[in-house]
């Protein structure tokens, strides 16, 4: 009797402890081609890879391997999976990030 509830134990704290492997990391690129914002961070022109985690919507923004900016965007689903990464823009204003393959978007 003690030993099952010592394993039963040991895979409750081992489910606790491996729970972030289940948030996925998604990414998606854009080359931004005039000042452009995301959330109140002010974008400069350049290429930018946008790395989100789609358990929380935090968005890190990198450019030249350096996190220049982190954002936080609501996770919303899409109606079905995205063919391509795509970064949607209004008057200079990045608005949707969708990632390819999935049926998850951050939306700010």
């Amino acid at each position: 009797m003690r030993v099952r509830v010592s394993f039963l134990a040991a895979m409750v704290c081992l489910l606790g402890i491996s729970m972030p492997v289940f948030a996925r990391t998604l990414s998606a690129s854009m080359d931004v081609s005039q000042t452009t914002k995301i959330a109140n961070v002010q974008l400069k022109p350049g290429q930018y890879r946008f790395v989100a985690d789609s358990s929380t919507g935090q968005v890190k923004v990198v450019r030249q391997y350096k996190v220049v900016a982190k954002v936080k965007g609501e996770v919303v689903k899409l109606n079905k999976k995205s063919d391509m990464s795509e970064v949607l823009t209004t008057n200079n204003k990045i608005t949707e990030i969708h990632f390819a393959g999935t049926s998850e978007a951050i939306k700010f």
